[in-house]
């Protein structure tokens, strides 16, 4: 489920060189490092890469960040259970020369990928705590959905257009991919967190457990659209639909006929209780297939 973190780790010593910020390249931790600048065009820090993962050094402290589904299988459209991320973190270790377990993460996002069109998906996501989604865009196109909001970002978009527009990889199958962007510092501090401290916390199944359940309840708090099987109506519940459905029209008929308004708003409910069609039920149950795969393999 995990795919771009953030981790850090601060280095007890590092050569007098790097302190000196000196404008070459440095072979060091068995890395080449290439210099970095500041707007200046002064030595601020260096920068090295470990396949995907991108590594800046810079007063002492080692960041990394991108995809750790990426650095381990070369893509992020497969399915990363819990056990390739326990392997891609024990690869990940002795790429690196500390004990990456004890570095501390400050962001991960998490997501899964499921067989479907992304499209029909998109289409039904209204808003989100009273958020409409901005668009996400590629090659001049939407592609995807996503919602901005104080504590983490949720998105979803069409995987298989991603993967072509980024990496030129024509894949055969319609992906749509559902991912929670979080600062740890948000699943920390909180009534009930989770705990995501340093990267041995990445590989608690317990944790990773929790995080699907995450993503999972913010998808559920997604407001959809849905449509309502009219044929199955009466023809008094009908009436109660068109009222509702013309704003102009309801605003007067609440002044002139508050107690019928109260029972019609009850009417109301029950239906858009059974306008939650099949489609929407198949699509969370899809992702919660995944998510379970995921945390089980």
């Amino acid at each position: 489920m995990y795919d771009t973190f953030h981790i850090s780790h601060t280095l007890e010593t590092v050569p007098k060189n790097i302190e000196a910020l000196v404008e070459k390249p440095i072979q060091y931790l068995r890395l080449k490092w290439l210099p970095t600048y500041n707007k200046f065009q002064e030595v601020n820090g260096y920068r090295a890469n470990i396949s995907n993962l991108d590594l800046r050094l810079k007063n002492g402290v080692i960041y990394i960040k991108n995809s750790l589904q990426k650095f381990y299988m070369g893509n992020n459209y497969k399915s990363f259970s819990y056990a390739r991320v326990v392997e891609a973190i024990k690869e990940l270790d002795k790429r690196l020369p500390f004990n990456v377990y004890k570095a501390k993460v400050s962001y991960i996002a998490v997501g899964v990928v499921i067989p479907e069109k992304a499209q029909p998906i998109l289409d039904t996501w209204l808003s989100y705590n009273g958020k409409v989604a901005f668009p996400m865009i590629s090659s001049n196109k939407q592609y995807g959905k996503k919602y901005y909001l104080t504590d983490y970002n949720l998105k979803g978009y069409n995987k298989t257009v991603e993967v072509y527009n980024h990496n030129r990889v024509r894949l055969t199958e319609d992906l749509f991919r559902l991912e929670l962007e979080i600062k740890t510092r948000n699943l920390n501090k909180r009534k009930n967190p989770i705990g995501i401290y340093t990267v041995a916390d990445l590989v608690d199944k317990t944790k990773f457990s929790q995080l699907g359940a995450e993503l999972m309840a913010k998808y559920q708090k997604i407001e959809k659209s849905q449509e309502i099987p009219l044929q199955q109506l009466n023809n008094k519940e009908k009436e109660v639909l068109a009222l509702f459905q013309n704003q102009t029209i309801l605003k007067q008929y609440k002044i002139d006929h508050k107690d019928s308004y109260k029972k019609k708003r009850i009417v109301c409910n029950q239906l858009k209780k059974k306008a939650n069609n099949e489609y929407l039920s198949d699509i969370q149950n899809t992702i919660q297939e995944q998510i379970n795969y995921s945390v089980n393999n």
